[in-house]
């Protein structure tokens, strides 16, 4: 195990080393200065196609979600995850990323070990039922060895809110879904934003005879754009996570062109409350976080960690 303790600068100049500060942060942003602990759990394996997405933790128990719609159950004391099972849910496609994975508040059975799970699929190219940028809604079944598909959740975005591409977390606290993209591409500098956009979160009863909810525009609680509140920032996206009314947002790939931050947005008073800089206390490609009692996890392409003190 590896521990870092990281000690943060009160202004962060560059976060991108090709492009300037205006291009990636507001002029002048200041953050306030913050220390936390990483500590290394594991190295991540995977088979060729597979490999780690979006992850969410239940109690001692960590689900990392695949790139095509698979699965691994983890059991986790707070220093190593222990394997439970591995399989494929049900929504497994080949355009299923399974880029963000968000427990929601309630369960399909008392049964069932784990609430309902919101994947979301966030892949250039639609998945088997010809829709892009779904929110899959899984059962996780009591054995943990198989998946129902119980609800899709598709935005109908004839405003054309967001480019590539859509993703979705559920805030569990308040019973909504929240919708993040950018409105062009990832890589974009110039003429690209980043969306929020807000439902109040479906029931299973809302789907029709295929499982399916649209969203319009029209449903949307709250849709605006962070540079709206004086905030600008270029990246690129991965993982979500709602705690305490902020959205934490992990970027980047790992490496020194695009390095790994994290970014708390602010949910209610819809301000970025800090940017923290992940390169020094992880490694390699990060892509989604949770929560584990009085920490994150966040699992990433090569390896996981846990960060306190954020």
């Amino acid at each position: 195990q590896v521990m870092k303790k990281i000690i943060f600068l009160s202004l962060l100049t560059v976060l991108i080393p090709q492009l300037s500060a205006a291009q990636i942060l507001t002029p002048g942003y200041e953050l306030t200065e913050d220390g936390f602990v990483s500590k290394e759990i594991c190295r991540m394996t995977y088979e060729k196609g597979y490999a780690p997405q979006g992850m969410e933790v239940y109690k001692d128990h960590v689900i990392s979600c695949r790139n095509r719609g698979a699965i691994h159950i983890f059991r986790f004391d707070g220093n190593t995850l222990e394997p439970v099972s591995n399989f494929l849910m049900e929504s497994t496609h080949e355009y299923n990323h399974s880029n963000v994975a968000s427990f929601g508040p309630s369960f399909y059975d008392r049964k069932d070990p784990f609430p309902l799970l919101y994947v979301s699929q966030c892949a250039k190219q639609p998945a088997a039922n010809g829709l892009k940028d779904v929110c899959f809604v899984e059962r996780i079944m009591p054995d943990m060895q198989s998946s129902q598909l119980v609800q899709t959740i598709y935005y109908d975005d004839v405003n054309k809110d967001f480019g590539y591409a859509l993703q979705w977390v559920v805030d569990k606290k308040n019973n909504m879904l929240y919708g993040y993209g950018n409105t062009t591409k990832d890589r974009d500098v110039e003429g690209n934003r980043h969306r929020v956009i807000k439902f109040r979160l479906p029931s299973l009863e809302d789907s029709d005879e295929n499982g399916l909810v649209v969203l319009k525009p029209e449903d949307a609680l709250e849709n605006y754009l962070i540079e709206d509140y004086g905030f600008a920032f270029a990246t690129i996206g991965q993982g979500l996570y709602i705690w305490k009314d902020v959205l934490y947002m992990p970027t980047g790939f790992g490496g020194k062109e695009f390095p790994s931050y994290l970014f708390c947005w602010n949910l209610k008073k819809k301000k970025m409350e800090k940017v923290l800089d992940l390169s020094e206390a992880t490694y390699g490609e990060l892509e989604d976080i949770g929560r584990w009692k009085n920490s994150f996890i966040i699992i990433g392409v090569e390896g996981a960690f846990t960060i306190k003190g954020i």
